[in-house]
């Protein structure tokens, strides 16, 4: 059965309330029908058959109570009541309510209807068979329209930040016009993203930091000194107006910074916290800066790169392990984007390989680079070059399921039950209970094959065993308050720990230790707790202390790979220009090398290590063109001079 064949009728006196509830059961795929007295529920009853009853208490005619007992015992099987009531505080009542009626909870307004969603999935979770988050059906079908792509989106109202590049994939679209609203925080000021056929037009996000000015710059397009003066003017102009109207700046510059300036602030809302997505179509202008289709691409591998986290991933695809890996419609895009970072180590692999394959054996292909592997997966499914098939006819392998499973268990070590059930700290009860009911799916010991060896079931029911007791601890508000306050606390100490460790790391560069100072900073990131500038400093150290060997290849591809986790918000600081610079020079690059030590310098004058570089690459460029002017010398006075000599 699937969610959207669960019927609920909804009993309320107040049908503004009643109105309310009917909108969220909807929004999360159940079919509903609205009552308010006793004879139109029971004729309700009478010509359909449900599956669950939200009933108040307090109700003309007769009792909420009584209705329900009533509809109960004519169903002829279990049905799902769930009581509410204002007026009914006394918990002798509750506790008699739902003895007469067998309630699943008795609810007292004011209720979270999060709360009353999340009792109907935990109820029905048994009975709905592969319930897949609408947005997430996407992925098994290889053809949807504009208004599949919107109405996926608005069924489900609540998703995980890290489904964002999803859903900006899915909105770029020829024929969808209108504002994405994305809500962090309840009560807080909402982000919004315009799309407009095909572009995205707008990025409204609560920022405090502009990058306008860094921006600025870094492309050269003004000085510090200039850009001081402009801000110091009293008048009420944007900055880059000031510095135009002072003849400091040119106009085409201010569309190409609000140009870099939406990309950051794109990036920074793809972040690992639950978001509420809502997409409303209205009319949009022309745009004049915008991010295509083309960008966006690229954009979407940085993120898969940078932001998103292996254990997500992970998490993520574990309920679709078993599903059978197809060719998508856009499997041909594969050679244009082959040498983007996200699909650049396993792109030929998955243009030249049969299908279809599941994605637990091409997991199971070489362990050794499976994070690496997800990602490319990941990239690739939502370019639509891969699809999941709806069933699967391949052979159960006990041998590849043991180790998958085996992974999975150690996978675990580490995590806090939120890291383990796949969401965020501040995810909804839905959200937990619908990742707990998705991993149940494909990991509880009653889904193994009759003839799984022993060895398989005891893993599998390790397993569950400990996603049940995430789900149980997050599931019960005062045990997840109390888990929150103890993670809390181990933050703080992460946290702690991690600056103890950079600041060490960080000495150890300082005084030129480069070798420890590298293994510093790799201790600082594998910490939770670590600052997300770590990688940069680690890449300092790191090619400090191999440049002067003689091969460079391996050490430039592993330097060229972290630089690609580096978040686009992190890109714009001295401290990153200087590394790239340090790249450029360690693969021979001398002229970019020297630009990014001068963007640096640009961005903070007393960085001596970027004076110091340049002055390096100055005097190599010298003595190269020295070397170059003895050559042509040696060859003039040759030609000049040789047939006489000889």
């Amino acid at each position: 059965m699937q969610k959207s064949d669960i019927r609920i009728l909804i009993i309320k006196y107040d049908p503004t309330l009643g109105r309310a509830v009917e909108y969220r059961l909807k929004r999360s795929c159940y079919q509903t029908q609205l009552t308010t007295n006793y004879s139109d529920s029971i004729n309700a009853a009478k010509l359909v058959d449900f599956h669950g009853v939200v009933a108040d208490c307090m109700l003309p005619q007769k009792s909420g109570v009584d209705i329900a007992a009533e509809i109960k015992n004519e169903s002829g099987h279990d049905v799902v009541v769930i009581l509410t009531s204002g007026i009914f505080k006394d918990k002798v009542f509750a506790r008699d309510a739902i003895m007469k009626t067998k309630a699943k909870t008795f609810l007292h307004k004011p209720f979270d209807i999060e709360e009353l969603i999340s009792n109907f999935d935990e109820a029905f979770g048994d009975i709905i068979d592969g319930s897949i988050e609408p947005l997430h059906q996407l992925l098994c079908r290889e053809q949807y329209s504009p208004r599949d792509r919107i109405s996926a989106i608005n069924r489900t109202e609540y998703a995980h930040g890290f489904d964002l590049p999803f859903i900006y994939s899915l909105l770029l679209e020829n024929q969808i016009v209108g504002t994405l609203e994305i809500q962090y925080d309840e009560g807080s000021v909402p982000t919004k993203i315009g799309f407009h056929k095909g572009r995205i037009d707008q990025v409204q996000y609560p920022d405090t930091e502009s990058y306008f000015g860094v921006l600025l710059i870094e492309k050269g397009f003004t000085t510090k000194q200039e850009l001081n003066e402009g801000l110091n003017q009293q008048n009420e102009k944007p900055i880059g107006q000031r510095l135009v109207d002072s003849s400091s700046l040119s106009p085409h510059a201010i569309d190409i910074i609000q140009h870099e300036q939406m990309i950051i602030r794109l990036s920074k809302t793809i972040q690992d916290t639950s978001v509420k997505i809502c997409f409303t179509e209205e009319k949009r202008s022309e745009p004049s800066v915008f991010i295509d289709g083309i960008l966006l691409t690229q954009l979407l591998s940085d993120w898969i790169c940078s932001k998103l986290t292996s254990g997500w991933l992970h998490t993520f695809y574990t309920p679709w392990l078993e599903s059978p890996v197809l060719k998508g419609p856009e499997s041909n895009k594969i050679n244009l984007l082959k040498e983007l970072p996200a699909a650049k180590p396993f792109a030929d692999f998955i243009a030249q390989n049969n299908w279809p394959y599941s994605l637990q054996s091409l997991l199971a292909d070489d362990p050794k680079t499976e994070n690496e592997f997800l990602r490319a997966f990941h990239f690739f499914a939502l370019q639509r070059m891969v699809v999941f098939g709806s069933s699967s006819n391949t052979v159960e392998n006990f041998e590849i399921k043991t180790a998958r499973l085996n992974k999975i268990l150690a996978g675990f070590d580490g995590k806090n039950y939120y890291e383990i059930l796949g969401v965020s700290r501040k995810a909804k009860p839905t959200e937990i209970n619908r990742s707990y009911h998705d991993l149940a799916k494909s990991l509880h010991p009653d889904k193994l094959h009759k003839d799984s060896p022993k060895e398989l079931r005891d893993l599998s029911q390790n397993i569950f065993s400990k996603i049940t007791v995430a789900y149980q601890t997050l599931n019960s508000e005062a045990s997840r308050a109390a888990y929150n306050k103890t993670l809390e606390m181990g933050q703080a100490e992460d946290i702690l720990k991690a600056e103890s460790s950079f600041e060490e790391a960080l000495r150890c560069l300082r005084s030129s230790r480069f070798r420890e100072a590298r293994k510093a900073f790799e201790r600082t990131l594998s910490l939770k707790g670590a600052r997300s500038d770590t990688m940069v400093y680690f890449l300092w150290a790191y090619i400090k202390e191999k440049r002067n060997r003689a091969n460079h290849v391996d050490v430039a591809s592993k330097v060229s790979a972290c630089l690609n986790k580096v978040p686009h918000e992190d890109r714009h600081s001295a401290h990153y220009f200087f590394v790239k610079g340090l790249y450029y020079d360690l693969i021979g690059q001398a002229q970019k090398a020297y630009k990014h030590h001068q963007h640096c310098l640009a961005m903070d004058p007393y960085f001596n290590d970027a004076k110091r570089e340049l002055t390096f690459i100055k005097r190599s460029f010298n003595a190269k063109k020295s070397m170059t002017l003895t050559d042509d010398l040696s060859m003039v006075v040759t030609k000049l001079f040789g047939k006489k000599s000889g």
